[in-house]
């Protein structure tokens, strides 16, 4: 006998339970709902190459870092 499951849909949480497991889920990266980098955009774009490039190293280490931490 097959065991069949529902897919959630995460876009329609209706199971109390299932609410919580998806905050607490999201608190573990940002999402862009929740941080309108759209603010800093004139910013990133008066940022020379040499400076785009520091920042997305910065954070690729720090996002790398989130990973090795959420995986202990």
């Amino acid at each position: 006998m097959e065991t069949y499951y529902k897919a959630i849909n995460w876009n329609a949480i209706e199971d109390v339970i299932d609410k919580s497991t998806w905050e607490k889920l999201t608190e573990q990266f940002w999402l862009d709902t929740r941080i309108p980098l759209s603010n800093d955009l004139d910013d990133w774009r008066k940022l020379s190459n040499v400076e785009k490039d520091l920042v997305g190293k910065v954070f690729g280490g720090l996002t790398l870092l989130d990973t090795m931490q959420s995986e202990t």
